[in-house]
């Protein structure tokens, strides 16, 4: 016995005690929860199954981080730092009285496009199609074409499928599910739209980025001025960050503007577990910001986070500033990755080049990597 409900934004709006006690997890800041003074025990038992299903699947799996439910509550409820431009509606179903699937079907307003995130699902093909009709139903009722998943509403937010990599445990940021879930996806009609893959070295080159061909690209990019800066302030050059961003990032698949104000609050928990000396940006003969990296350290419990200690940095973004895709500023981008390898070398960490696309100009650039994890992003026609 199948069953779709829908669990509407106002009943999660009503929920009152969620609890934000500083509880750790194994990612970095997970919180208890608590949902009562709800709108009705019914609702507040949907919103305990929607939260719940991640602990059955996950059940005895080791790699697994658990969600932070809060934040899960918050973008239930519609209360979250990308609901400026995202319609959604809430799906759990479930399976004789238990959670089976769930997701959050997404409209994004100014992409123009749809999307399933927060997508959980036991391997079981019919309460994953359940799913996706209901989500395909909503798209359909606001003129909606395509379909991707798992997405929770736009790029600026936790996207792609893992696809390679389940024996592994999952460094910061990274997507982790079952290995059947792709299986399962495009049962229901998905279609592969876009690879990704992630590259890990264990440990930077003795020679910290200073073989002839590093110090011919760093040679090149000061005879024309450009100088490479580590971050000084979190709180200002993560605007001056947004500004390249928008820039460079223009030609990504799926990209759309974000405001600098909408930017910053969703990139404001970077500021926690940034070193500043592996974030990177560049500037033109004139001072204009032209470029940035930023390398992350992969802290994944407590302990590495209180010690500031991390065994690798995750190599998340770089961009260049571009005109009609072609960067303005040839080399700069690898000069941005040279500078920072060698702040990674005097401390011996290895790294990861975390998320490459299929035509990233940075492949391949880290040379000696050991293995890949592999990801990808599907879409569906919602059939208007």
């Amino acid at each position: 016995m199948y069953e779709l409900v829908e669990i509407s934004n106002k009943q999660c709006e009503s929920s009152k005690a969620i609890k934000k006690e500083a509880t750790w997890s194994e990612s970095l800041f997970f919180y208890r929860h608590s949902v009562r003074g709800l709108s009705g025990a019914s609702c507040a038992k949907y919103i305990d199954l929607f939260l719940d299903l991640p602990s059955i699947i996950y059940n005895g799996d080791k790699n697994y981080i658990p969600e932070r439910k809060a934040e899960t509550v918050s973008w239930l409820s519609g209360k979250h730092k990308c609901a400026g431009f995202l319609k959604q509606k809430n799906l759990l179903v479930l399976r004789s009285g238990s959670p089976a699937a769930r997701g959050i079907a997404f409209i994004n307003t100014i992409g123009s496009f749809g999307s399933i995130g927060f997508l959980e699902f036991l391997e079981d093909l019919q309460a994953v199609s359940l799913l996706v009709d209901g989500a395909r139903d909503f798209f359909r009722e606001n003129g909606i074409g395509v379909i991707f998943a798992p997405m929770n509403g736009s790029i600026w937010s936790s996207y792609r499928l893992m696809t390679k990599g389940f024996e592994d445990k999952p460094f910061l940021g990274e997507p982790y599910n079952k290995a059947y879930y792709s299986a399962l996806l495009m049962k229901c009609g998905f279609k592969t739209a876009k690879k990704w893959e992630t590259q890990f070295v264990k440990k930077v080159s003795a020679k910290g980025g200073k073989t002839d061909k590093y110090l011919e690209i760093e040679k090149s990019q000061r005879s024309k001025g450009i100088k490479i800066r580590r971050m000084q302030k979190f709180d200002t050059d993560i605007r001056i960050i947004h500004k390249i961003v928008m820039n460079s990032f223009s030609n990504f698949y799926l990209f759309h503007e974000l405001d600098e104000q909408s930017f910053v609050d969703i990139y404001a928990d970077m500021k926690l577990i940034c070193n500043k000396r592996t974030v990177r940006i560049a500037y033109s003969p004139k001072n204009r910001p032209v470029g940035f990296g930023i390398a992350l350290p992969d802290y994944r419990n407590k302990l590495a986070f209180l010690s500031r200690y991390a065994k690798r940095y995750i190599f998340l973004y770089l961009g260049t500033l571009q005109e009609n895709g072609v960067s303005l500023y040839p080399q700069c981008g690898k000069a941005i990755i040279i500078s920072i390898l060698r702040s990674l070398f005097w401390r011996r960490k290895g790294y990861i080049c975390a998320m490459m696309s299929e035509d990233s100009k940075t492949r391949g650039f880290s040379d000696g990597y050991q293995k890949l994890h592999e990801y990808a992003l599907f879409e569906l026609e919602a059939e208007l």
